[in-house]
């Protein structure tokens, strides 16, 4: 488990981790948009998949301001 400090630093990997998060939160929001028949859990998903994706974009723009980058698996 990496040290992530106190600070910026624990800002940085916080961020790094949420992002793969929140990217599997969409994948799970995309399958229940396609396979689910009930059109509430439909509509929930869509709504999850948006907010995900706009918080993913949110915490890009919050790593660059700290000039960190985002991590790859």
């Amino acid at each position: 488990q990496p040290d992530g400090g106190r600070g910026r630093a624990a800002e940085v990997l916080w961020l790094q981790l949420m992002i793969p998060h929140h990217q599997a939160g969409v994948m799970m929001a995309e399958a229940a948009i396609q396979k689910a028949s009930d059109p509430q859990v439909v509509t929930l998903a869509n709504a999850i998949r948006t907010a995900q994706l706009a918080e993913i974009e949110q915490m890009r723009q919050m790593l660059d301001e700290r000039d960190a980058v985002e991590k790859t698996p």
